[in-house]
């Protein structure tokens, strides 16, 4: 693709789809290259160095903001290649991206956000204790939620992620992972654990998200170039308060990204981009829009539409024994 790319709906992955080598690809751009700077002064240290180890990113807090500043740093290359787009989406921690591509908030107050959101869930509960698991397979909405309505709402199993028609994400303790997969299974669907992810979006992650509000408080918010689609409600905004509203809620809500697909077109998007090496998002909104041309972007040239990929993932593949 050359020359001015219009009527596109812009998505940034969250931080489990950053693999080794990624930044990479954007440093021959000048408008990458400066986000990349401005956020090693933020973070006092060289980011390409310290993302360029793969036990580095490993590190959830690497990870968490090398989703950010890749997103970002990506999202202005493509704009200086003549991308504009007209809605703007972030899975995860990529909504925080987002709100930096469309406008909204400054990369420096971004970064430092990040950094201290990654080293609070660092002291969350472990893996080993606690984690998500992706419910695969035709109506795993539907499956997901009799299985957490069966065990109860006592318990911190909850519906994390509405991906899309055919994956849902579950967040609880391991127990109770285990014992939802035992009703998915038994209704014909698979269930994968998502290696090394904390319990977000659901109960556990309460107190920390209580403890992020005063540095939510202290961002300086303005109104968006182009609107975005927050994960809480899938409603594309331009409004500031809605926009600081719904990030305050998002760690302990659930990312509602099957409704941020239809959002996305409804908002007049004709066509995809999403940033990052391996499509991830594109995919799911595919399971709803299955005519949609999707763009994949790993570097500063505009890429032609991706061939059609199967259901994926929001991260990183299982690895053995994880199912």
């Amino acid at each position: 693709m050359t020359g001015p790319v219009t009527g596109a709906a812009l998505v940034l992955q969250g931080q489990y789809s950053v693999v080794p080598g990624a930044l990479e690809g954007w440093l021959h751009d000048h408008a990458a290259r400066d986000v990349v700077a401005e956020a090693s002064d933020v973070l006092g240290r060289d980011v390409v160095d310290w993302w360029g180890d793969p036990l580095d990113l490993c590190d959830p807090v690497a990870a968490d903001l090398a989703a950010v500043v890749i997103g970002v740093a990506g999202s202005r290359s493509l704009a200086h290649s003549g991308l504009e787009p007209v809605v703007v989406a972030g899975h995860g921690v990529g909504e925080y991206a987002a709100l930096v591509v469309a406008g909204a908030l400054r990369l420096d107050q971004v970064v430092d956000l990040v950094n201290c959101r990654g080293e609070m869930l660092v002291h969350s509960q472990r893996p080993s204790c606690a984690g998500m698991a992706a419910v695969v397979g035709p109506g795993a909405g539907e499956v997901a939620r009799a299985v957490v309505a069966d065990l109860g709402t006592t318990r911190s199993l909850r519906i994390a992620c509405f991906d899309g028609p055919a994956q849902v994400v579950l967040s609880g303790r391991r127990e109770e992972l285990a014992l939802a997969r035992e009703g998915v299974v038994a209704a014909g669907l698979d269930m994968v654990r998502l290696p090394g992810r904390t319990a977000c979006h659901g109960p556990l992650v309460q107190s920390i998200a209580e403890r992020l509000d005063g540095a939510l408080a202290e961002l300086d918010w303005s109104v968006p170039d182009v609107p975005v689609v927050p994960n809480v409600d899938a409603r594309p905004s331009r409004d500031p308060d809605q926009l600081a509203r719904c990030l305050g809620q998002q760690l302990t809500s659930p990312v509602q990204w099957e409704a941020t697909s239809h959002a996305l077109v409804e908002a007049g998007a004709t066509c995809l981009v999403e940033v990052g090496t391996a499509p991830v998002l594109g995919p799911l909104v595919r399971q709803v829009h299955p005519h949609l041309p999707v763009h994949l972007a790993d570097g500063p040239a505009l890429p032609a539409t991706t061939a059609r990929t199967e259901q994926t993932l929001t991260g990183a593949a299982p690895t053995r024994g994880e199912r």
